[in-house]
């Protein structure tokens, strides 16, 4: 069975010129997703703002314990993934560079909403997990089994996403920074992290129209 993807619609044309270039690629992806889920665009703005502090603020977590651990080198891989992928400036990289492609190559194309059911299954999953009890120990064990679930993600994603674009390059590099090694740095910031849930659960949660129906085979 293949999850409902997160927005569809017709091909949406790229923005025209005049006014700051990454606010209108903000309002185009944000455009869709009050079509699915009846949200405001304000809304929307607030949950991507809210999705790069939680991010931030994780990778940051996790590089200062890894270089408190002895580990200066790795320490400055994870920072560096953070400064180029969270960034709000940048043309192929940071958020304007994910957003722009997402919004020029994917938004509103069926090629990609109609294979995108794994990706959006991965995201579920991971929400899912994260509301579990056990979920966010500091352990080793739900650390190995935390990465797993965001590996998930990668892989899934990759799919979906053109080989040398922003989104695939962002998601193979997320991959080399979340080595075994690395993730219980990850885990326990996540684990006091209310708004990461809270992202979590918006992100992978379902549209009011599809709430009451089953799943499509």
């Amino acid at each position: 069975r293949r999850a409902r993807s997160r927005c569809a619609g017709p091909p949406m044309a790229p923005p025209s010129g005049g006014g700051t270039g990454a606010a209108r690629l903000l309002l185009l992806v944000a455009a869709c997703v009050p079509a699915a889920r009846g949200d405001s665009v304000v809304e929307i703005l607030g949950q991507l703002k809210a999705m790069r502090d939680v991010a931030s603020e994780l990778f940051d977590s996790a590089a200062a314990g890894i270089k408190e651990a002895g580990d200066a080198t790795e320490a400055e891989k994870v920072s560096k993934w953070s400064n180029d992928w969270l960034s709000v400036l940048g043309v192929q990289r940071g958020l304007t560079g994910l957003v722009k492609d997402f919004a020029l190559n994917y938004l509103g194309r069926s090629s990609y909403h109609d294979a995108n059911g794994e990706l959006v299954d991965a995201i579920s999953a991971l929400s899912m997990r994260m509301r579990s009890h056990d979920a966010l120990g500091d352990d080793e064990a739900a650390a190995r089994v935390l990465r797993q679930y965001v590996m998930d993600i990668c892989k899934a994603g990759k799919k979906v996403f053109a080989s040398g674009g922003s989104l695939h390059t962002m998601l193979s590099e997320l991959q080399a920074v979340l080595k075994d090694a690395n993730i219980r740095h990850f885990a326990k910031g996540m684990k006091n992290s209310a708004q990461l849930r809270k992202v979590l659960e918006y992100l992978a949660g379902p549209r009011p129209a599809d709430a009451a129906e089953p799943e499509e085979l």
